[in-house]
């Protein structure tokens, strides 16, 4: 196996992007990552004792979302060498990373702050609302061209494919995320959940449509757990919503396990949560759109709701719940590490010897 560096837009969060690149370290044992920001605290273990070479010094990277305007020319100058091939991780910044090495994008979706302006906008200033459309079009050139520099580009899902091809006009290849059990242990966390509940996992961003699924669980009589960084703001047990904020590993398998239904409200670009939770044998009921389209089966691991709304979500929920632990399980074994990790390799294999 050629020698691998890996690149990530900043670790400083527990997300889907950044399971991804923890299943990478494992898989590839890749020790060395360039990312523009880590914040060993506040993202995966796996990354810990690694070779991980940041940008912005230590005392910013809790700030590093806040730093947009400078983010395009800092991740310019992050420079990623050493090895035989690098396998960049992008949700909008690795890709523009200084390559000296061929490389690989794996994209989890194109810029939202581009390309999805309204649901990123929605959390700025008005000032900076105002100065972001007004550089849009300059920022997108740059965004473009660093796209086209790479070897290869591979898409994490059928709808990523889709908004690669429209932001860029390149072509790529769908592999989809590793999924594997969150932690092989489980722990349950401080607070006090009911018997039976909903679960929704996600950070604080408009395009989860947390209190969309809030709404849906409380239409479908059960309470719900908020997972994720600023849950805790929708705290209110009275009114059966448990906002837990961010969990550990642990205490999230035993959340998946113990939840009656995952929910996915939102415009998820693949939905790994719901694999997570089907590998320990929890429904989904999901919004049929985005990622949710390749990641719930009907009937199988879960329902899909033609509309975002808590009465059609409701529903699903009410359905999904009737559905097979095992029928769960073994459809979230389809996306396991080895198989994504085999995919990958053979990309990076012909890269290296194409260089």
């Amino acid at each position: 196996m050629p020698d691998i560096v890996l690149a990530h837009d900043y670790l400083v969060q527990i997300g889907g992007a950044e399971r991804v690149v923890a299943e990478w370290t494992a898989g590839f044992g890749a020790r060395r990552i360039v990312t523009l920001a880590y914040r060993p605290e506040s993202t995966f273990d796996a990354f810990r004792g690694l070779d991980v070479h940041a940008t912005i010094p230590r005392f910013l990277a809790g700030q590093v979302e806040r730093m947009l305007p400078l983010l395009p020319s800092i991740a310019a100058r992050t420079t990623v060498s050493g090895g035989d091939v690098a396998l960049a991780s992008s949700s909008g910044w690795a890709h523009r990373f200084r390559f000296e090495i061929p490389h690989v994008v794996y994209v989890h979706s194109p810029a939202r702050w581009l390309y999805a302006a309204d649901d990123y906008r929605m959390r700025l200033s008005a000032f900076r609302r105002v100065a972001l459309a007004f550089s849009t079009p300059l920022l997108r050139r740059g965004d473009a061209a660093a796209m086209g520099r790479a070897r290869a580009i591979i898409a994490n899902s059928s709808v990523t494919q889709q908004r690669i091809r429209a932001a860029y006009g390149l072509d790529s290849i769908v592999v989809h995320p590793p999924v594997e059990p969150v932690s092989a242990d489980a722990v349950a966390p401080a607070r006090e959940l009911p018997d039976a509940f909903a679960v929704v996992v996600g950070r604080d961003r408009g395009y989860k449509n947390v209190p969309i699924a809030v709404a849906a669980a409380r239409e479908a009589g059960l309470p719900i757990a908020v997972v994720g960084a600023g849950s805790g703001a929708l705290d209110d047990p009275s009114a059966g919503v448990h906002g837990l904020g961010r969990v550990s590993d642990a205490e999230l398998a035993w959340v998946y396990r113990r939840a009656a239904v995952i929910i996915g409200a939102g415009r998820e670009d693949f939905g790994l949560t719901v694999l997570e939770a089907a590998l320990e044998g929890t429904p989904a009921a999901t919004v049929a759109a985005g990622g949710y389209l390749e990641t719930v089966r009907d009937g199988v691991n879960g329902y899909q709701s033609a509309a975002a709304t808590p009465e059609a979500l409701g529903d699903a929920i009410r359905r999904a719940r009737d559905l097979d632990p095992a029928a769960c399980r073994e459809w979230g074994r389809a996306f396991r590490r080895d198989a994504h990790i085999a995919r990958i390799a053979t990309v990076l294999d012909e890269v290296v010897n194409w260089a």
